[in-house]
């Protein structure tokens, strides 16, 4: 997938290199989306959608970098039968412009900050959509600031599920959040990545892409 990028410096990112090498390791089809930056509608690399993949559904929190239509056509050219959609604030009532800086989606828990979604009914269908499929952890919007939202599963050496996360993120969970999670995952990893988040504005999540 050649993602819309709205930032110019993350357009920089979108590297002809880089797909050849993915596409030498046997990735072998390119949805290329580009064209729509011509009409400023963007999907902003993997950070403004979270695939639950296991289920076939797809959240987005839209923004200026997430556009409703283009999540609509990337579900349908991947496969995926739904679209959660929803728009959320921060404390200081700023639009959140990722979806994976308040929503993470594992096979058996999901974290999120559902007191930032804007509308009743939206937060609502979101808290649904996640309770059918998995635990629910939810987050304050301070928590949310400290990036715990921003963490990603992954499989260990032996095959099994582990949440990766930032030593910030870490130390703003409760024992009774990790105490969940735990339960759901073999383990939580977590490293002091304080210049990437505080100059980078982004955690673990952000700083790691996901190849199927």
């Amino acid at each position: 997938m050649s993602a819309w990028l709205v930032d110019v410096c993350r357009a920089a990112e979108r590297r002809d290199d880089i797909i050849a090498c993915i596409k030498q390791r046997g990735y072998k089809q390119l949805f290329d989306m580009s064209s729509s930056e011509a009409a400023n509608k963007y999907l902003e690399g993997t950070g403004a959608l979270v695939p639950d993949r296991v289920n076939g559904i797809v959240y987005v929190n839209l923004s200026e970098r997430a556009d409703e239509r283009l999540a609509q056509q990337w579900a349908h050219d991947l496969g995926y039968k739904e679209v959660v959609t929803f728009r959320t604030h921060d404390k200081r009532n700023k639009a959140v412009y990722h979806t994976n800086v308040m929503l993470c989606v594992g096979t058996d828990v999901a974290i999120v900050c559902a007191e930032g979604v804007t509308k009743d009914s939206d937060r609502e269908r979101l808290l649904s959509s996640l309770g059918a499929h998995q635990t629910v952890v939810q987050i304050s919007s301070h928590q949310m600031d400290a990036l715990c939202g921003n963490v990603l599963e992954l499989e260990d050496g032996k095959g099994l599920p582990i949440l990766a996360m930032s030593t910030q993120a870490y130390n703003a969970f409760t024992n009774d959040q990790k105490k969940v999670m735990r339960k759901h995952v073999a383990a939580i990893h977590h490293a002091p990545i304080d210049t990437i988040e505080h100059v980078g504005g982004g955690g673990v999540r952000c700083s790691l892409a996901e190849l199927f």
